[in-house]
């Protein structure tokens, strides 16, 4: 079976996993509560064997006034998928580093942040660098994300400048075109993340000279964040709420990949 099949298989998977947990849940939260157990029974086991036949698309939320005050949640349109989440650097290699500020530091800040967002909508993630001390070769994290059936592969980095034009800042994002769906991938977490943000637009590029964007046989992209060289924005850059801004953009976008309306 090749990778897409390999990964098609595993997001059926989830999604019939997710589908049984859902409607196990309901019946014993139902059942405790004495209530409404029975009255929804049609819609759950449609649910399953919507998510058992592979279909995509959300539980139909059920009357409140139908189901003794007890309302079924939302699928999400059914939103799943894996999400290989790459921390640039870690180690003893900083990335770009300005006045006591390390990129791998702020990378990993953004990667964890990330990770968590994308749980809450439902998503899986994998973190191939999850601490400071460690540095992944670049041929580990691409191997790590194919091993681990990623659907999709996010590299998180920051930018500095050291010319003398003054004020350089904002956000880009790069992509390799030997996959199609790469293109779509980073226009759209771009988009989400100068959006919540409001930093300076500096576009997608295309390119073929970055490793981990280059190999990954999933489509891929590596997003520079802020520019550390700049002081304005490596203030705003380590802050908690700046970066719950671009975490919610970058997340959005993904979550728009995926299918979200």
């Amino acid at each position: 079976m090749g990778a897409q099949g390999g990964r098609g298989q595993r997001r059926r998977m989830r999604r019939l996993t997710g589908t049984a947990l859902f409607v196990a849940a309901f019946f014993l939260s139902a059942a405790l509560a004495g209530k409404g157990c029975f009255l929804l029974a049609d819609k759950c086991i449609s649910a399953f064997a919507r998510g058992s036949s592979g279909e995509e698309g959300a539980v139909e939320a059920a009357d409140a006034g139908d189901s003794g005050g007890i309302v079924m949640v939302s699928d999400e349109a059914g939103l799943t998928g894996l999400v290989a989440i790459d921390a640039g650097h870690g180690g003893e290699d900083d990335g770009c580093y300005r006045d006591g500020v390390s990129e791998a530091r702020v990378n990993l800040e953004l990667a964890k942040g990330l990770s968590g967002k994308l749980q809450e909508l439902g998503f899986d993630t994998v973190m191939l660098r999850e601490d400071d001390e460690s540095l992944p070769s670049l041929e580990e994290r691409v191997k790590a994300a194919e091993a681990a059936g990623a659907d999709i592969f996010v590299s998180i980095h920051q930018n500095a400048y050291d010319g003398t034009q003054a004020g350089v800042s904002g956000i880009e994002t790069w992509y390799c075109g030997n996959l199609a769906d790469s293109g779509r991938l980073a226009g759209l977490v771009h988009k989400g993340a100068v959006e919540k943000t409001g930093a300076v637009d500096r576009g997608t590029q295309e390119t073929d000279e970055l490793y981990v964007i280059r190999y990954a046989t999933m489509p891929s992209c590596l997003i520079e964040t802020s520019f550390l060289s700049d002081s304005a924005e490596r203030r705003a850059i380590t802050s908690q709420a700046y970066q719950d801004k671009l975490v919610e953009g970058m997340a959005q976008g993904i979550a728009e990949y995926f299918g979200a309306k």
